[in-house]
This record gives structure tokens, C-alpha cells and sequence, in this order.
């Protein structure tokens, strides 16, 4: 997965915190694109369809949003709030 406006994370660590998150977790993108079009079959091995490079920047960039002032607002508004570590 690309990075995409790395210059905010030094401005905003928790847009970084959550990105790098994102990354750990999905960076085999086998998971992600499971997640999004389900798997092939009932083994689980191999997601019906992967994600385009498109796609994983559309993904990648709500995560690194989520971390930013307006995305944590939403996030509130929500009923959510992210913890400070």
C-alpha cells in the first residue's frame, strides 16, 4: 500500500498512529479485500477478488482521514472517540 500525505503525520500523530495501524493489519491485503468482496470459498485462503492499487488508496486514505481533526469530529458526532496514548 502507498502513502499518501506523509507530510500531516508529523503535525498530527494520530493520523500516523492509525495508518500504521492499517498497515500492520492488512499489509498481505488478502484480509482487506476478503473484508470488502468476500472470499472465494468457504477455506478462506484466497478473497473472491483483490483490491486495486485505487482501491487500497481509497481505503488507505479514510483510515489516515479517521486520524485527522475533522475525522476524529465525525467520529464524536458518532459516538466514537479515539484514545490518546
Amino acid at each position: 500500500m502507498k502513502t499518501n500525505k506523509k507530510y500531516r503525520f508529523n503535525d498530527n500523530p494520530k493520523e500516523k498512529e492509525l495508518h500504521d495501524k492499517f498497515i500492520d493489519m492488512f499489509e498481505n491485503n488478502k484480509t482487506l479485500s476478503a473484508i470488502i468482496f468476500g472470499w472465494e470459498n468457504d477455506r478462506q485462503i484466497t478473497p473472491s477478488r483483490y483490491l486495486t492499487e485505487n482501491e487500497e488508496n481509497i481505503c488507505l486514505n479514510l483510515i489516515q482521514w479517521l486520524g485527522s481533526p475533522v475525522g476524529q469530529s465525525f467520529l464524536l458526532e458518532c459516538g466514537f472517540s479515539l484514545n490518546n496514548q
